[in-house]
């Protein structure tokens, strides 16, 4: 073959790569076309969705109104004629003119002691108002996974489907921080306290409620509104970083009833004395040493089930620093404080539904990075 041959070969060899490699390049636009076109249909879907979705809401919301204005109107006109029909009737003349006579011999004592039951009354229903765990739980949650930005905005569309809370947070996804949104992704029952972080105020703002009072082993939840949006640990706060100083003040306020070991108080605690480390988190030394100054003892037993049992046989708490599994995605704190036939009794500060089953210790085991008892001294 000559020289001159060689070439013309050459050049149409290179002349059905670079064809080849154009259909190529020209196929993987139109791939990527297809796929942006996808996309935007996708988004355009969900949009008039949404948009339905609001439209049917305010339609109900106006027939709501309306209802409610003409059954209250009804009503208005209900009364007018009964008490135009009682005015007339001599039977309740009579009958006012009696409870008249009793009043006035009523020693004036009698009307102190109805309004101090009735603001004792309402003082009751406020504090079941406050029980934020019940307000918040949800029947099941899926096990906390880590997500890339992008797979957690599908989670949160897809929950946005169910609940028209996280659809509001969705269409201003924007507007949260990325952290507070993949934590919502993994724990829908923290939809409420999302909602409200972008007016919150970054102050605790109430303590123990009645209802709290009253358990043996109330759960405190770090998203709590009324410590969750305290500032603690790397540009966050106790609702996203706050577990250990959440499951400490839950240990103390069951061994000794005091109220002022709020999460907020240790939270304080732990970043004024250095217990939080950038980047790690909080360190186990916080629950080493805070219940010592509280005048319990702490003790860090073997991780088995028959210590663990007698342990809490002695009364005393269990707090267990986790790995990753059903209670975390990287790293958590979580209280222990009795047993059942099914298992163990957990309460997470970061979930109600996985507080309200109980955990097998095979379940437990190998999940369980350190264990720590704190007993009454």
């Amino acid at each position: 073959m000559d020289r001159n041959t060689a070439e013309i070969l050459w050049d149409r060899e290179k002349e059905e790569w670079e064809r080849e490699w154009e259909i190529r390049t020209q196929q993987e636009r139109r791939q990527r076309r297809q796929e942006r076109m996808r996309l935007a249909a996708k988004r355009e879907q969900h949009r008039r969705k949404m948009e339905r979705l609001k439209r049917r809401k305010r339609r109900q919301r106006m027939q709501m109104i309306a209802y409610g204005a003409v059954f209250f109107s009804a009503l208005i006109i209900l009364a007018g004629a009964g008490k135009y029909l009682i005015g007339r009737s001599p039977f309740f003349q009579k009958a006012d003119t009696v409870q008249a006579e009793r009043e006035i011999q009523q020693p004036p004592e009698a009307a102190g002691v109805w309004q101090a039951g009735h603001e004792m009354v309402k003082s009751g229903n406020e504090d079941a108002i406050q029980d934020y765990p019940a307000f918040c739980e949800l029947a099941e949650v899926e096990r906390p996974v880590k997500r890339e930005m992008w797979e957690v905005m599908e989670r949160l569309e897809m929950l946005a489907e169910e609940d028209e809370r996280i659809a509001e947070i969705f269409e201003n996804r924007n507007s949260y921080p990325d952290k507070m949104l993949e934590a919502l992704a993994n724990n829908p029952e923290m939809a409420d306290f999302v909602a409200k972080s972008l007016d919150a105020s970054p102050f605790a703002d109430g303590g123990i409620t009645q209802s709290e009072r009253e358990q043996a082993y109330p759960l405190f939840l770090q998203w709590d509104p009324r410590w969750g949006y305290v500032s603690y640990g790397d540009d966050s706060n106790i609702g996203l970083a706050g577990c250990g100083p959440t499951c400490l003040s839950m240990a103390l306020f069951y061994l000794t009833g005091d109220e002022a070991y709020l999460p907020a108080q240790i939270a304080e605690y732990s970043m004024d004395n250095g217990y939080y480390v950038p980047g790690t988190g909080t360190q186990w030394a916080l629950i080493d040493d805070v219940p010592k100054k509280c005048g319990l003892a702490v003790r860090k037993p073997g991780i088995s089930e028959s210590i663990m049992k007698r342990e809490l046989d002695a009364g005393n708490i269990i707090i267990c620093a986790m790995r990753q599994g059903d209670f975390t995605a990287s790293g958590h704190f979580i209280v222990i404080y009795g047993y059942d036939e099914e298992g163990f009794l957990v309460n997470d500060p970061n979930c109600v539904a996985r507080s309200r089953k109980s955990w097998t210790f095979g379940t437990l085991k190998s999940q369980i990075k350190q264990l720590w008892s704190i007993a009454a001294a």
